[in-house]
């Protein structure tokens, strides 16, 4: 009997949680702002310096503006974000340098302006793109045709390499553009297939260019366990 009562407990608080508005429970994470259909924002001019503001995972209470949640990672104006959504005066935004780890956390709301719309969607595909243990080349191919490649690790450690146990991923696809997406699927001998195509275990992937970042995601069945090219992606000049 006190086994059944316990898991009536857990039952109801699964169904209150679940009754609950997503954005009372949603935290700032990379799926925020890597989405399909991915918005950019400056970091305005009148602010020269802006701090992100930590999650509330790792500090409760946040983001909000007490001491303890604010981060020592910053931006400066002119610095473009990936936005996603808001909570109070906070809005989650992600952030990759040329250099260095990206970071995703909340900056202020009132700091952030939209990218004018001919930067949204940028066309121009070509080049070295990285990101943390993710690297995407696209090349101009012909009759408009964009060729991709790209490789993936999930644990690139000095000791998981020592054991051989890095897992890997590999990408490779020939396809246009099209109204703004490249999207594309990997059958046998990376013969590229139609977005959508073959089983569970086919690995597609969707790719969008914002502001200077392109925006990548795949449904985790391109490569070994863990590996993924979802997230988003600079130029490496």
């Amino acid at each position: 009997m006190m086994l059944r009562r316990w898991i009536d407990k857990r039952f109801a608080l699964a169904f209150m949680m679940a009754a609950v508005p997503s954005d009372v429970w949603a935290d700032c994470v990379w799926s925020d702002v890597a989405v399909d259909e991915p918005r950019v924002a400056v970091v305005r001019s009148e602010t020269p310096r802006t701090q992100f503001v930590q999650i509330d995972a790792l500090v409760h209470g946040c983001p909000s503006e007490k001491p303890e949640c604010q981060q020592r990672a910053f931006l400066v104006a002119g610095d473009v974000v990936l936005i996603g959504p808001t909570q109070g005066a906070y809005t989650c935004s992600g952030f990759l340098g040329r250099r260095g780890p990206s970071t995703i956390a909340w900056l202020p709301t009132a700091a952030l302006a939209p990218l004018p719309s001919d930067q949204q969607s940028p066309t121009d595909w070509a080049g070295h793109w990285v990101a943390p243990e993710q690297t995407i080349t696209i090349a101009n191919g012909s009759a408009g045709a964009l060729i991709v490649t790209g490789d993936a690790t999930w644990g690139d450690t000095p000791d998981r390499r020592r054991l051989g146990s890095v897992h890997t991923g590999e990408l490779a696809g020939t396809m246009r553009a099209d109204k703004g997406v490249l999207a594309f699927a990997m059958g046998d001998e990376n013969h590229t297939l139609p977005f959508g195509a073959g089983d569970e275990f086919t690995c597609n992937v969707r790719m969008v260019r914002r502001g200077p970042y392109l925006v990548v995601r795949d449904n985790k069945a391109c490569g070994g366990a863990n590996v993924s090219f979802s997230g988003f992606y600079r130029r490496d000049q």
